[in-house]
């Protein structure tokens, strides 16, 4: 029956979780099946989920105190890419407008995957060049 693994397999009725179990208060289904359980596969639902990352990033990247709570490096950026990519964030190549040229900072574009654009000048009134989606999660540089 879903959702109630842990009630058997508590570690006296029958074989719980390892000590060194990512610690959670969800069921084994919500990550593990019965047919393999050393294979995670978790599905995010939360509305502050930035999105699915590149393969190279694991459970602890995120929650790095091995707990649901996640970790932001960057705490005032978060759920923003920023939240975690604060200081990967550069400035020179991020022109906000040329003469003189001038750079967006990391809070304006705090999330990555929005709009940007280069503005003809300091009035910004007309783009010069709108660049979307040049960053998303899955992206192997990002």
């Amino acid at each position: 029956m879903n959702g109630s693994c842990s009630s058997c397999h508590n570690g006296t009725t029958a074989t719980g979780k390892p000590a060194n179990h990512f610690a959670t208060t969800l069921q084994c289904d919500e990550c593990h099946t019965i047919n393999n359980w050393t294979s995670v596969d978790f599905n995010h639902s939360s509305p502050s989920y930035p999105g699915d990352h590149s393969s190279s990033v694991t459970c602890l990247h995120c929650h790095q105190g091995n707990t649901q709570t996640v970790t932001w490096i960057f705490g005032a950026y978060k759920p923003d890419c920023a939240g975690c990519h604060a200081d990967d964030f550069e400035p020179n190549n991020h022109k906000k407008y040329e003469n003189p040229d001038t750079f967006y900072s990391v809070s304006e574009l705090r999330d990555c995957s929005g709009a940007c654009h280069l503005y003809e000048d300091s009035s910004m009134t007309t783009i010069k060049k709108s660049q979307r989606g040049e960053h998303q999660p899955r992206d192997s540089s990002f």
